[in-house]
């Protein structure tokens, strides 16, 4: 039964109306009409999608904005997990594992072999992948942000990735936070070099991180790097605080059986104004990653845990969320796409106030029940 939405702020939130300035050049403006579902909908880029590998040997997806006169012909990307259960995305898979018929992708709306719009520079977002994920994990969200002028630059967790839970190879370090220092640190490399994808067209200037459940952790320590000045953590896992002056956004399923709602409540208490808490009611852990899609029609990732026999643990980290009564995550992926936009833009001083974060923003999407708890700087 479909519920409209309804708001709760705290603590005094900032504006919420239409942004009055400028946006940099090669952003698009926030489009008139209802505030609150301004960045609901695709923005006016294409996605591009390209694999790469960093200097360290670690993989590197990378997605961007396109132009759409450049995809004409080009096929869309479709995210296949095989290559990551092998450890290597662009190894040709077995097949002897093809032929298994196990639901393994999930098409997006990205291409690949697209170069990124002539627009530009982009602001630029480090996306972590959670525990036993991988780069695309989250691409209803990556793809979106690329299609509203984003770079959205996400390294593959060797220490905790899918390769790594399914062959018992998890490290217990830090190495996330480093691999998203080094992520940025190639990607300059990329905007600084000739003949590059990405030569010329990153806002260095505009850096904010986002991550889910471990990487929201992830995100979160990463957030005390100077060079970004921004994070958003999704479920996240405790991380390191950031530093006062940071915008910051925490996002939470309430029914979250993995991350409970109770312990993020008292992570966003310990975090340094301006911050912001979005809780999507009675949503699990994956309504912030693409999990519960993935060959939904014939059992989707349960099915490949119990054909691969994974711990009891990661099959709760794999299906939280996938199954009524929880709700369904693409029915809030809309509202997601919207508020983490909408944040990003405003904390990386794309708009001078943050657009459709405030009054009526839940109202607008049919079938989700959400709160929005806002603190501004002190």
């Amino acid at each position: 039964m479909a519920a409209l939405g309804v708001i709760a702020l705290v603590a005094g939130a900032c504006s919420s109306g239409s942004s009055s300035a400028a946006v940099p050049d090669g952003l698009p403006a926030a489009p008139a009409g209802n505030p609150a579902t301004a960045f609901s909908g695709a923005g006016p880029y294409a996605a591009g999608v390209a694999i790469d590998t960093m200097p360290d040997g670690g993989s590197v997806v990378i997605t961007y904005p396109a132009d759409t006169s450049a995809t004409a012909g080009k096929a869309t990307y479709s995210v296949n997990l095989l290559r990551w259960f092998l450890g290597n995305p662009s190894a040709p898979i077995p097949s002897n594992l093809a032929s298994l018929g196990l639901p393994t992708t999930l098409a997006t709306t990205a291409y690949s072999g697209v170069p990124v719009s002539r627009a530009g520079p982009f602001p630029v977002v480090l996306f972590s992948h959670g525990f036993g994920g991988y780069p695309e994990q989250s691409s209803f969200l990556t793809v979106h942000l690329a299609t509203w002028g984003f770079v959205v630059v996400a390294p593959d967790h060797r220490s905790r990735d899918l390769y790594a839970v399914v062959n018992n190879k998890v490290q217990s370090c830090t190495c996330d936070v480093d691999d998203l220092r080094a992520a940025l640190a190639y990607a300059t490399t990329l905007d600084h070099g000739h003949g590059t994808l990405l030569s010329g067209k990153l806002d260095l200037t505009r850096v904010a991180s986002l991550g889910h459940s471990a990487g929201g952790g992830a995100a979160l320590s990463v957030a005390s790097d100077p060079a970004v000045k921004a994070y958003v953590a999704m479920a996240p896992a405790p991380g390191t605080v950031p530093p006062a002056g940071k915008p910051g956004m925490v996002l939470q399923g309430s029914a979250d059986a993995v991350v409970p709602a109770s312990g993020t409540r008292q992570l966003y208490a310990s975090l340094p104004t301006p911050k912001r808490l979005v809780v999507v009611d009675g949503a699990g852990h994956n309504v912030f990653a693409d999990a519960c899609e993935i060959g939904a029609s014939a059992g989707g990732l349960a099915s490949i845990v119990r054909f691969l026999d994974l711990p009891a643990a990661f099959a709760t980290i794999a299906t939280d969320g996938c199954a009524p009564p929880d709700l369904s995550p693409p029915t809030a992926w809309p509202l997601v796409d919207h508020v983490v936009t909408s944040q990003l833009r405003w904390a990386l001083g794309i708009d001078r106030r943050p657009v459709g974060l405030a009054d009526g923003v839940v109202r607008a999407y049919p079938g989700v029940t959400a709160s929005i708890t806002s603190a501004p700087a002190r």
